[in-house]
């Protein structure tokens, strides 16, 4: 499929969901665009299928990224479910925080604690630059930092993430290899990977071949079918996981919500 970048400022809200239709220059958010075509048009029935199902729940949000961009390429669709925002105080450097500044930050909250010497070898970032993101990260109520300076420990993810989800979705209208592909490789970011297919079934033995990996399918053909579940993963799972609850705050921060 065809694909243009999109530079424009595109949003839309409902009660229960944000859609990311497109470039969001000033959240620091990029996505590129489908041209018309059968696969765009299945995406596009695929995702008014999710807003009408996410607006059933009581609790339950979802931000619905199309073809964001993140470091490995443009993933065809991203869910993000969430049932609330963090009450933490917003602070405006975080409209500031980069990818480096969430690879440190992941590395922190998944470990727990790490001396500042280790963070230097382990991730291989110059010191200086280290301690710049660090700095951030602390003056943004996301790190603790000891009174030496030496040592960092996590914060509680739940007060500044309340991410439940990352669901990842490649659509395809056929070539379940590329589709699988695609799919797989999206497991290093999201806690759910997903094909989908405009089809009315799928041989057992590409069943198969997705369990191995992980990967899910869903099929569209009238109806929306999960033939097979993905795997799941915690979050986060990478540091990418951390840009998509950036992403969102930071919108809803703009928005003045």
């Amino acid at each position: 499929m065809k694909k243009n970048i999109n530079t424009c400022n595109v949003e839309t809200m409902t009660y229960k969901t944000i859609l990311f239709t497109g470039t969001i220059l000033k959240i620091g958010y990029f996505a590129r665009t489908s041209t018309a075509g059968k696969e765009f048009d299945m995406v596009s029935r695929y995702v008014d299928y999710l807003i009408k199902k996410y607006e059933k729940f009581n609790r339950k949000k979802a931000a619905i990224f199309i073809e964001p961009q993140i470091d490995t390429g443009f993933p065809d669709i991203v869910v993000v479910e969430f049932n609330s925002l963090p009450q933490q105080k917003w602070s405006s450097v975080r409209n500031s925080l980069s990818s480096i500044d969430f690879k440190i930050l992941f590395y922190i909250q998944t470990h727990n604690y790490s001396k500042i010497c280790d963070l230097i070898k382990i991730l291989g970032f110059p010191k200086e630059s280290l301690q710049k993101s660090i700095l951030k990260l602390k003056n943004c109520g996301l790190v603790h930092v000891s009174s030496t300076g030496n040592s960092v420990r996590s914060v509680s993810l739940k007060s500044y993430c309340r991410i439940s989800k990352v669901i990842s979705i490649e659509a395809k209208i056929d070539k379940w290899n590329e589709a699988i592909r695609q799919a797989g490789n999206n497991i290093w970011f999201s806690t759910e990977s997903y094909v989908l297919m405009n089809k009315d079934s799928c041989s057992k033995e590409i069943q198969t071949i997705c369990k191995e990996q992980g990967i899910g399918i869903i099929l569209v053909n009238g109806k929306v079918k999960t033939v097979l579940s993905s795997s799941q993963r915690k979050f986060p799972v990478s540091y990418a996981s951390l840009e998509f609850n950036e992403w969102i705050l930071r919108y809803m921060n703009m928005r003045g919500e």
